[in-house]
């Protein structure tokens, strides 16, 4: 820009502003033409322009003289003892369209190029004609000079330029390749890489988002190795269990009845299992895939409390527990009947299992503006605050230590979890070591009711 300026426009820029001044003084004479009344403040205009000139008639005569160059004026003696000069300028604006013109001319006597403007005054005492000039100062010698400065602070400004440039390139470039070594250990699998800060603060954002992540992968690296080992454990289990008791009929109690129909019953119920465990992973991988559509229906959500606890009242009974419902009567909402009430034996068979010493079970319906929530309540051991994220996920054990479960897959609450999002509501777990935990769901109201 500095070089367009001060270089290529330069010329052009200073002729423009050269004419805009004289056409100042032009306005001037103009007003003294028309008030028939030079005054000094015309000589004055003149001299703060740098422009000298002189105003005849149609006629051709001398009427003022704006002079404030001296030889520098292009209409001077010379010009006022060449008449014919004269009329060829009157001429030539007459037959301008806009009444004035512009011209380059060079002063041979002090050999500079000048500007000369002329301009008519048409009054009713007849036509009056302006001619003044200015001098085009040496401009090509300005211009150069600024060359030759413009190539100094060209050379001097890229310099600086490139070592700013090369000192912020490596600062902010050391802690990208820092980034790039960390994340292809991350991508071979080393999950304890660590991505440091920078003073910028978008590197800064991008390095926590890359530790959070790190971290995320770990754990789900931690979750797929337990939940391979977990599955191989409960499929290895039933099928060593399925082959030894087939060669004890085999070698032992073929000829045996009752043996043999022992033996049959333990591969029966090791099948049934195996049978189980394929059917829950198929279902929640189902859910989580979106395979399995949601039929909602309206149902009583009470009565489906009452029911589950009946039906799963041979684990209530042999173990003592006592079951206290906190609910309305009758509470009918919406939601797919049936997905809803695998949730529901889900919580409440994780309830059993890790019931308190007071072996209480509390079922509680509370009531908000929009929606219904739904607890069922233990008074066990509580859960860690660092597992309770986790415990929906497939396998996750608290303990770490994997045993099989005698009365499921250990697939419930990921089951569970994968149903209530389904329905797109809102699901949880409050709990605390020693005092109990709540497991909890919403789900709409199916109209509006009476509730008592």
């Amino acid at each position: 820009m500095l070089w367009l300026f001060q270089i290529v426009f330069l010329s052009a820029y200073f002729e423009n502003m050269k004419v805009d001044q004289i056409r100042n003084v032009a306005d001037e004479v103009s007003v003294g033409i028309t008030e028939n009344k030079f005054s000094m403040r015309i000589q004055i205009v003149a001299v703060q322009n740098n422009v000298c000139g002189l105003v005849y008639n149609s006629k051709s005569v001398l009427l003022y003289q704006v002079d404030s160059l001296g030889l520098g004026c292009v209409l001077n003696e010379k010009a006022l003892a060449s008449p014919t000069k004269i009329s060829e300028y009157i001429t030539a604006l007459d037959s301008s369209p806009n009444r004035e013109f512009v011209m380059n001319v060079e002063n041979k006597v002090v050999n500079q190029e000048m500007i000369l403007y002329g301009r008519v005054i048409i009054s009713d005492f007849g036509n009056y004609y302006i001619f003044l000039n200015t001098p085009l100062q040496p401009v090509k010698s300005t211009i150069s000079i600024l060359t030759i400065q413009l190539i100094y602070v060209t050379f001097i400004v890229f310099l600086i330029a490139t070592v700013v440039a090369y000192y912020f390139s490596k600062r902010l470039a050391k802690p990208i390749v820092n980034m790039k070594i960390q994340a292809g250990k991350l991508a071979k699998g080393d999950y304890d890489v660590h991505f440091d800060d920078s003073e910028f603060e978008e590197i800064t954002e991008l390095a926590n988002t890359l530790n959070h992540t790190s971290q995320e992968l770990k754990k789900m690296d931690e979750l797929r190795r337990d939940l391979i080992a977990n599955v191989s454990h409960d499929i290895k289990t039933p099928l060593t269990m399925i082959k030894a008791y087939a060669e004890m009929i085999k070698d032992l109690s073929g000829d045996n009845k009752v043996k043999r129909e022992e033996h049959l019953d333990v591969i029966l119920e090791e099948a049934t299992h195996l049978d189980l465990l394929v059917q829950d992973m198929t279902q929640l991988s189902q859910f989580q895939s979106d395979v399995l559509p949601i039929k909602k229906d309206n149902f009583d959500i009470v009565a489906m409390l009452y029911n589950s606890v009946r039906l799963m009242d041979a684990f209530i009974t042999p173990n003592a527990i006592e079951v206290d419902y906190l609910t309305p009567k009758k509470l009918i909402v919406s939601a797919d009947k049936t997905k809803i009430q695998q949730v529901i034996f889900n919580f409440i068979n994780n309830a059993i299992k890790f019931v308190g010493k007071d072996k209480k079970l509390i079922l509680q319906v509370l009531l908000e503006e929009k929606w219904v929530r739904i607890e069922v309540i233990d008074h066990g051991s509580g859960i860690d605050e660092a597992d309770l994220a986790h415990i929906w996920d497939r396998y996750y054990k608290i303990d770490k230590h994997h045993k099989r479960n005698p009365s499921g897959t250990g697939l419930g609450l990921s089951i569970a979890a994968a149903i209530l999002k389904s329905h797109q509501v809102e699901f949880g777990v409050e709990s605390k070591i020693n005092e109990g935990s709540t497991f909890w769901f919403r789900l709409p109201y199916a109209f509006k009711q009476d509730i008592s």
